[in-house]
């Protein structure tokens, strides 16, 4: 495999991964929640040519034109994005023998993310910490996450099997 196929085969594997967490996501917490937190994503972005980065409260920031698209299609990047990371992380070996703790490990890891970065930009403190229960928070994120790694080890079983 060279490395153009391995950047392609992460990155579908990130869509995979992304797809199947957003369908467990409906299904557990229902669309209108998962819709509605990708719309302030689409939120924050729409707020950075006005150079606001930092946000009190990004729910009470007034919302901008074209927030759920900017939103999903962020998401979306996002998740191949995490995807072509994690096939440069473990390399051809993940998606000739996919190993489910390999997924479920770069998942886990990648809610760092929201914790470190978005969260505090949203104005939300590192890891929730500015949340009313920010354990309860912190536990869906863990839960959505470990989905996305159970997804790309999902996805990558799928291409293996249709490929």
């Amino acid at each position: 495999m060279n490395f153009a196929e391995l950047l392609l085969l992460g990155a579908t594997a990130g869509l995979g991964a992304t797809i199947f967490t957003d369908l467990i996501g409906a299904l557990r917490q229902g669309a209108k929640a998962t819709h509605g937190f990708y719309c302030l994503v689409g939120r924050w972005i729409g707020s950075l040519p006005r150079h606001i980065i930092f946000h009190d409260e990004i729910r009470a920031s007034p919302p901008v034109a074209g927030e759920a698209i900017l939103g999903w299609s962020a998401h979306v990047i996002l998740g191949v994005i995490f995807g072509i990371s994690f096939a440069l992380l473990f390399g051809a070996s993940a998606f000739d023998g996919p190993q489910i703790w390999q997924g479920l490990g770069f998942g886990l890891a990648t809610v760092l993310v929201p914790w470190l970065v978005f969260q505090p930009l949203f104005g939300w403190g590192f890891a929730m910490s500015n949340a009313p229960t920010p354990w309860q928070m912190r536990k869906k994120g863990v839960i959505t996450h470990a989905v996305f790694g159970l997804g790309l080890w999902v996805s990558i079983v799928a291409m293996n099997a249709l490929l």
